[in-house]
This record gives structure tokens, sequence and C-alpha cells, in this order.
């Protein structure tokens, strides 16, 4: 390997043209292509693959899989993120710009999008759409499958030499198309070094030293202990689920006195931690409600910044804090590797770096600042929780539907049974249970609904709590007309809940026994044509607001409360180090609700104004970012009790709505996401769609954003009203803030 050194690593981002020097200015199309492509080859390990690809590339090698759905046979992730071009996406349409294959006729409303290519469109719609002369494809040029981090090192170094944007991908689910740009060299990590799957888990007990290195080498397992964990898991930048929950059973099966750990993570097999955890990381399905979002399970990180500087970090000081369930954070740093090229990681040198680098403001940006926009992740470490044993019940309102019941609910017991739900999840001293039995379960938005609990009895403890609750209820049921044999089937007869608890743990239950990717984990859902949620907009239901407007609560539930995320409440409040850039909605939400855009009006008008305050200058964070999708905007920016309407066209839409961004973190948040941006990519290196910054201005698309974030629809930013951690917000953030 031919090594330029640390010169080229940190050269400035100037372009020369025409005899001057212009800052900015990403290249693109052919001038991008007649780039020296052959220097960056030059600099990688001898294994590793960089391709020239076109959209020629993604329909020869990705739309065949998709085509699956049209004969109604199930498609797989499995089948896509292998294909040698790296281009494919877990929805077709995300291939496109902005996930829409008419993205070049600007003139169509929303709807009439939606009219046109949803579900599948016509067969000649999805010929031209898929056709490689489509101009509405959002594909990268050339692609770059890193081994090892002296292969990102290299990329960002080439990057940073010629002015070219990096997009990155590990599985391609993002539900707004952020893992892939047109005229980018894109980063996909399939095939980076698999950390979780080489070495498993690393045990912290033996921990050698109780001083924190120089080098941060023992860092990780130090947070750990701390928090009162025993062991972490290093997980690649390629990583996905599969891969690490696989490993992690390999080494509790191995464990002669039992299961030995769990971990959070997500609920598809192939999404990705480093994708799913920067979104925040709903753990429904694996015990988030008790331990947090997977954003709060990170301990350090490993990246290659937009500076060129192979880093890792993490918090080095804490104390403890009784209101939280781990330390707060009270000092972050980081190091530097001057020989990320050396393959060899025993022979890397880890040490204080030779400028100053906002580590405090990297911890809070990227641990819930999304993926894709603050360089390259390499790896991360992640706390491991004691193994307890899964159980699996069906939520209460299936069983209406079971055909062996016979039992057409009436509305009574449907409120009813919802009630139960907001009490056992949200108010379980209301049923006589502890926080504790209620932490224990949660559920995704996924079908058939259900509820993962964890520990021994987890669920039996919630099928009879629904029991007791119908008996003790059953004369004001039978009042609203609900027949008493009807409670009998669902208390003792056809109908009781069951509980399942046939699968030692979430890999268990997931693990293909069948076919072709026999014992991989599942995608669930599989891919889809368009955005799976292309239609559905979601925002977080705030807990305080669910107890104290119950019936109207229920309401809600009885819409859509079977679709809804329950991956909230609980503990996942306290369960953070104080430091990362989740907003108070989504720290302080109940559950996630999905609701399709023509009902989101009603809903910012009838719903969302009790929720939040909405007389302040500043927008509150009311969206979840993992289940995001491409046209999920805020309201209006005249007028925050009205949506924004689906008889737009995509231009109006972004121009008079509250930016996606912005409805995410809100205002506060957003401007200091958008400062530690500024400072740490200035040149925008890193430009994911739907990103932090994605949305400034047009003329500064190519230059970076030199100025005062746009906030012309949510007024003034009030920094200093908000509850603030001054550790976690950079000197540029306070700034701009100022």
């Amino acid at each position: 390997m031919r090594i330029k050194g640390i010169a080229a690593l940190l050269t400035a981002a100037l372009v020369i043209t025409d005899g001057r020097m212009v800052l900015g200015g990403k290249v693109h199309g052919e001038e991008l292509a007649a780039l020296p492509w052959a220097d960056l080859t030059d600099e990688l390990l001898s294994s590793t693959v960089f391709k020239d690809t076109s959209p020629i590339d993604f329909v020869a090698e990705c739309v065949p899989e998709f085509n699956k759905l049209l004969d109604n046979i199930r498609p797989t992730q499995h089948n896509l993120v292998d294909q040698p071009s790296g281009l494919c996406m877990n929805q077709l349409y995300c291939a496109f710009k902005s996930c829409n294959p008419m993205a070049n006729e600007e003139d169509k409303t929303l709807q009439e999008r939606w009219d046109t290519y949803l579900p599948y469109g016509t067969e000649q719609n999805r010929q031209k759409w898929v056709n490689a002369n489509n101009t509405s494809y959002n594909l990268p040029s050339q692609v770059l499958f890193p081994k090892f981090a002296g292969d990102a090192a290299a990329a960002v170094a080439f990057a940073k030499e010629h002015n070219v944007e990096i997009s990155i991908k590990n599985s391609g689910h993002n539900y707004a198309g952020a893992s892939t740009k047109k005229d980018t060299l894109l980063l996909n990590m399939n095939q980076y070094k698999p950390y979780a799957s080489d070495d498993g888990p690393i045990e912290c007990e033996t921990l050698q030293s109780t001083e924190m290195q120089n080098d941060l080498s023992n860092q990780a397992c130090m947070l750990a202990l701390a928090r009162g964990k025993s062991a972490t898991i290093r997980v690649g930048g390629g990583e996905n689920f599969d891969k690490v929950y696989r490993a992690l059973k390999a080494f509790n099966d191995e464990q002669l006195d039992g299961y030995k750990y769990h971990m959070v993570g997500g609920a598809a097999g192939t999404v990705s931690p480093m994708g799913w955890s920067w979104q925040g990381g709903l753990g429904g399905t694996t015990a988030g409600r008790m331990y947090g979002f997977g954003v709060d399970q990170v301990l350090q990180i490993e990246m290659i910044l937009p500076n060129g500087r192979h880093v890792r970090f993490g918090p080095t000081a804490w104390e403890d804090d009784s209101s939280f369930l781990f330390p707060k954070t009270t000092q972050v740093s980081g190091v530097c590797n001057d020989n990320p090229s050396e393959e060899d990681e025993s022979m890397w040198t880890w040490k204080a770096c030779p400028e100053d680098i906002d580590f405090a403001g990297l911890w809070y940006a990227v641990r819930g600042g999304g993926g894709g926009t603050w360089g390259v992740v390499l790896s991360a470490h992640l706390q491991l929780h004691d193994y307890l044993p899964l159980e699996l019940i069906p939520f209460p309102t299936t069983q209406f539907r079971n055909p062996s019941c016979g039992i057409d609910a009436p509305e009574a017991l449907l409120r009813a049974s919802w009630g139960f739900m907001i009490d056992f999840l949200l108010n379980p001293s209301a049923l006589s249970l502890s926080d504790e039995e209620s932490n224990s379960c949660g559920a995704p938005s996924n079908s058939p609904p259900a509820l993962f609990c964890y520990g021994k009895g987890s669920g039996d403890v919630f099928v009879s709590a629904w029991k007791k609750f119908l008996i003790n209820k059953n004369q004001t049921l039978y009042s609203e007309g609900v027949p008493y044999e009807m409670i009998n089937k669902l208390v003792t007869g056809v109908c009781a809940l069951p509980v399942i608890k046939a699968a030692r743990d979430y890999t268990d239950l997931i693990l293909a026994r069948t076919g072709e990717f026999a014992g991989k984990a599942e995608d669930t859902p599989p891919p889809s044509l368009p955005s799976g949620n292309e239609k559905s907009n979601n925002f977080l239901v705030p807990k305080k607001w669910v107890l104290e407007n119950r019936d109207v609560a229920i309401n809600l539930f009885m819409l859509g409360g079977e679709s809804a995320y329950y991956a909230f409440g609980g503990n996942t409040a306290i369960s953070y180090d104080q430091c990362s850039s989740l907003s108070d909605g989504h720290r302080d939400a109940g559950f996630m609700f999905f609701a399709t855009q023509g009902d989101y009006i009603d809903i910012y008008r009838d719903f969302v104004p009790g929720m939040y305050d909405v007389t302040t200058s500043n927008f509150p964070g009311i969206i979840g970012s993992n289940h995001a999708g491409p046209n999920n905007l805020g309201p209006l920016k005249s007028d925050w009790t009205k949506g924004c309407p689906v008889d737009w066209t995509q231009k109006e839409r972004e121009s008079k709505c509250i930016p996606q961004q912005e409805a995410i973190y809100g205002s506060v948040t957003l401007a200091r996401l958008e400062a530690i941006k500024e400072d740490i990519d200035p040149m925008y290196m890193f430009d994911c769609y739907k990103c932090i910054g994605n949305n400034r201005e047009p003329d500064n698309k190519n230059t970076g954003n030199n100025q005062e974030p746009d906030k012309s629809g949510s007024g003034r930013l009030d920094f200093w009203g908000a509850s603030t951690n001054l550790l976690c917000v950079s000197l540029a953030a306070l700034i701009a803030l100022w």
C-alpha cells in the first residue's frame, strides 16, 4: 500500500477554477468520472473493491428481487445487501430522488404521485421508472467497499482533495432514502471488518486497571462497569443486527451455566446498528423500555471525521445522578490514530489529537443526530445486559378477531382493552403492578400485534393483570353491552390470552428455519416498492398527555393502536447520560402513532395543540427519526395547527412546511446540531437527504452554510429557555444561538 501521509488527509478543501480558489463546489457528472481515481485505489487494501456504477447495475442486480412482489413472493434484503454494485436499497423507489420515481415531474402534487405509483403503479409506468435512463435516479457513480480503517481514511482524503461528496450505506434501510445520492462516492460498509462476529462479547470483569488509559483502550469497559454492566460488544461499521445477534447467540450457546447476555437492538435482522442507533433506536422487541433506546447503549465511537482524522471517543468522567439509571457524563475525551493505513490494529498508535476536536459536541450529535452526516463510523462499543428469557403475548384486541372465539367485540370492550394497555404500559400502579413489571414489555409497529416481555413469568404477569381487569370490570362492561359469556371466554375460555415461551431469545425467534437464508435473522418488514412510510407520518404522543387525557388517548388507540410503536415510556426518559441529541418529545413520549397524510391534518388540528406548546417561537420535536418517511414534514410554517397539504408539489411543501429535521429535533436542538455540523464538516462532504444541514438554502448547497440557520417558519430560538447540558453543546453552537 502506498502512503501519502497525514498531509493528504488534512489538505484544505479548495478548488482551483479559472485561476480562482473557490470554497466548496462539489464535483459532479463527467468531471467526477474524470478524477484520478487510480490515486485512490493505489491507497486501498489489495482485496478492497472499488467500482464504477450506474443505474444499469441497479436495474440488473436489484430490480429482480422487487419484482417478486408482483408475483406475491416475499422478497428479502438478504438478496439485496450483497449485490456486487452495492447500490440496492430496501425500498425500490428510494433509489430515486426523495424516494420518488417521478421526481423529474416536478409539477406533480404529492397526491398525484401517489395516485400514479401506489401501491405498485401500472406495468407500463414501472418499466418507465426503472429504465436506466430515468433522470430521477439518485444513485452514486462510484462505490467503495472499505474493509478496514485505512480504506475509509483514504476515501475521505481523496474526497477532501478533489471536493467529492461522500454518501454512506450499510443496509439501505433508511425510510427517507438517506443512504444513496447521485454524484457521490458511496462507502458501502457491508464488507467492513466484522468485530462482533469475529470477537463476540468483551467481558469487563477481568479489567486489569481501574484507571482510564490515555489511549482510551479501557474506556468502554470502565463506562459499562460504572453503569452496572459487565460486558460490551464492539460492532463493526458494516455489521447488521443479523450478524451481531448471531454472534451473541453463539457466545450464549457456549456457556455451560446458561445464557449470559442480552442486547437492545432492532426488530429486523437486516437493519444496521450504525443507522438505527444514531436515529434513536427503538427497542420494542428487545427490552428497550427497560434499558433505554439504542442510542443509550453506545459506550464508545470510532470514526473517520471529515477532516480526515481517525478518532475514537467517549465519556471519560461521569457522576451519579439518582434521577437517572445511568451516570451523567461530565467529560468526553477522544484520541487520534496517526497510522490508520496499518491493517494490523495492534500497531495503531492512539494519542492526543494535534488539533482541537469538539468530542463533546460529536458525542452529543452522533448519538441521536442521524447517521451518514458526521463522518464514517467504523465501529461502536455497545453495552450488554444480563440475559432474561423472552415471553410473547398477543395484544388483547387480537383475540377479538380469533375465528375460534367468535367474538364480535362491542366498542365498550375495545375501549376497555386499550384503556388496559395504557395502564399496563404507562400507569401500572392503576393495575397494582410495579414499574419493573410494566417496563419488561414492549412492542414494535409490525404485525401481528404482540408484546415482547423479558424476565421469567413476565408474560404471565400481563395475562393475569388482563384477566383481573376483566373480572373487576365485568359489571361495568355488561352495563355497556358486553355479554357475560364474552367476558368469560376472554378470562377462562378459548379466547384467553396465551403466553408463548418457545424462543430462548429474540434471535432464536427470528432466525429463518428453512430456505436459502436458513440460520439468518429475517428481515421484518421485507423490502417494498415504495418507502415503508411513504404515505404515513409518525408523531410522538407524550406520556403525560396520555395520562391526563385518557379518553381522548383511547380514541387514538381505536384509530391505530395495533400499529403504534411501544418502545417508549418506562425507563426511556431516564436511561441515558443526559448528553444525547434526542428531542424531549422523543424522551417523554408514551408511544409513537402512525397516521396517513390525510389524517395527519386533523391530528395537527385536533391533537397536537393539546400535546405540545405551539404558542412559542420554537417548534417542538414531535416526529421520531427512525420511522420518518420521505414525505414526513411538519405542519405549515404559518400555522402549526395545519398539516402539510398533500395537494401541493414537493417544492411547495418544502417551502411552506416545517422541515423534517426541525419536526424531529425541534428548533433549539436542530440549531445546536447545525452549528456542530458547520464546525465538524463546513464543506458538507457528508450531506445525506433529510440529514442535519441538508435543508439549508439552495444557494449554499455546494459551499457549506456560513449563515444563521433559516428559521422563518418558527421564529427566533429561545436557547436559554430550553433545558440544556452545556457540556454537550459546542462553542460554535453557543455562539450561533447567542
